[in-house]
């Protein structure tokens, strides 16, 4: 006849004390889950202020009772201890110290954290390290975005300053290339000269053909407007840049759109910049 037992060797007990162990933690996540649904219930019945010294009397600190009711209200109407297989969920497998570490997290998020990580196959450490990695990723995810949303209005003021630098420009070139504003630029100086040395006469606006008494240090005060302008587009053009990088790993599709939008801009800036001020006839000036 031949023998059934299982052969008793080092690897056989040692599944079996795992087993064992595990089945242990369960039933003493069952048995704290029960306990802390009957503290909740003597909390609601014992008068207040007499709590604490109630507790005494089954050896709890209030701490450790407050634990115990938050696992029963956190786990204990979707808990089964497997013995009904209709109720059975993947927090049936959990043991009481990952029932406590996963009381950090939100309700609506613990069970969906169960499921996709086995929570019950692990062990205490790696559920540790999958919670801080799980912490960490939300936190990536929290500055991402708020990074977007900075992004966005740092865009959007961009986007007005451009915009207010176009017309501003559209003015400018209006104002020098308008016949109307040549001729009452000329009005103006023939008025002028016909008023000769009378003291009364208004003082003729300076055009490039007239001849105007200068300061001498006025070009000082261009240049250093020139460098101080070429300067903040240079501080502007790195700040875009670095917007767009970042744009780039938080949505590719906007960065490439904005990145259309300012390489518009840059090249109307060029081809303006090539003859700036548009070249103006001079003015006829009759003595």
């Amino acid at each position: 006849m031949d023998n059934l037992t299982t052969e008793r060797t080092p690897l056989v007990i040692a599944a079996e004390i795992k087993m064992i162990t595990c089945q242990t933690k369960k039933i003493l996540l069952t048995s704290a889950i029960e306990i802390g649904c009957r503290l909740q219930e003597a909390k609601a019945l014992v008068k207040h202020g007499e709590w604490g010294k109630w507790l005494e009397s089954v050896s709890y600190s209030q701490k450790t009772a407050e634990r115990l009711i938050k696992l029963y209200q956190e786990y204990g109407p979707k808990f089964s201890d497997g013995s009904d297989t209709s109720k059975s969920t993947s927090m049936s497998n959990m043991t009481y110290t990952q029932a406590l570490l996963l009381l950090g997290l939100p309700a609506e998020e613990r069970e969906e954290f169960i499921e996709q990580n086995d929570v019950g196959g692990m062990t205490t450490k790696k559920l540790q390290q999958a919670l801080q990695d799980r912490d960490k990723a939300n936190q990536e995810k929290d500055q991402a975005l708020q990074e977007n949303q900075a992004l966005k209005k740092g865009l959007e003021t961009i986007d007005s300053t451009i915009s207010e630098l176009k017309n501003e420009q559209a003015k400018a070139t209006s104002m020098l290339t308008n016949p109307e504003n040549v001729n009452a630029e000329a009005q103006s100086a023939n008025n002028t000269s016909s008023a000769g040395n009378d003291p009364s006469a208004t003082t003729a606006p300076f055009t490039h053909n007239l001849k105007t008494k200068h300061d001498p240090d006025a070009h000082i005060k261009y240049v250093e407007k020139c460098d101080t302008c070429c300067k903040t587009i240079a501080d502007t053009f790195f700040d875009l840049t670095t917007a767009l990088t970042n744009l780039a790993h938080i949505d590719p599709n906007l960065k490439e759109e904005k990145r259309k939008e300012a390489n518009q801009l840059i090249e109307y800036m060029a081809e303006t910049i090539k003859m700036w001020p548009p070249p103006k006839k001079p003015l006829r000036v009759h003595s």
